[in-house]
C-alpha cells in the first residue's frame, strides 16, 4: 500500500531538481570546462559523405601548425590496431563482419566518420588544424 502511495505522490506531479539553479544561471560545471596541467585537445576529421572511397589526406599542412602535437590518418594508424573493430553482438558463428577500423583507412561508410586525429595544446589549435587537413574523395 505504502508504494501505491509513494507512486502516487510523483506521477504527474513536478520533482524539485537540485541541478536546475547552476544550469539556469550558468554555473554548471561540464566535463568540458575541467583542465589540468598538460592536458592535449584532440579533434577529429569527420567526412561530410555518407559513403565515399579515401584518396588521400594530406596532413602535413596541419602537423605544421603552431601547437600541434601529432597528427594521424587512418593509415597512419593501421600499424597501431590489431585489426579492425570487433561487432559488438555477434548473432551467430557464421556472422560475416565488415572490416571497420576506428579511424577511416580506404573509404567512409557513413557522415561524419573520423578520416583524421589532430592532437595539440589548446582546443583552438586542434580546431584550426584540424581545418588545415586536405582529405579527397
Amino acid at each position: 500500500m505504502a508504494t501505491t502511495q509513494t507512486a502516487q505522490r510523483y506521477v504527474g506531479g513536478g520533482v524539485l531538481r537540485k541541478e536546475d539553479p547552476e544550469l539556469l544561471t550558468g554555473q554548471a560545471r561540464y566535463i568540458d570546462d575541467l583542465t589540468v596541467p598538460g592536458m592535449l585537445w584532440m579533434h577529429v576529421v569527420r567526412s561530410p559523405y555518407a559513403h565515399a572511397r579515401i584518396v588521400s589526406v594530406d596532413t602535413s599542412a596541419a602537423a605544421a601548425m603552431p601547437g600541434v602535437i601529432e597528427v594521424w590518418s587512418g593509415e597512419d594508424l593501421a600499424s597501431e590496431w590489431q585489426g579492425s573493430l570487433p561487432c559488438a553482438w555477434p548473432v551467430t558463428e557464421d556472422i560475416r563482419m565488415p572490416t571497420h577500423w576506428p579511424v577511416a583507412r580506404d573509404e567512409v561508410r557513413h557522415v561524419g566518420e573520423a578520416v583524421a586525429v589532430v592532437i595539440a595544446e589548446t582546443r583552438a589549435q586542434a580546431k584550426d588544424a584540424a581545418e588545415a587537413v586536405s582529405v579527397q574523395y
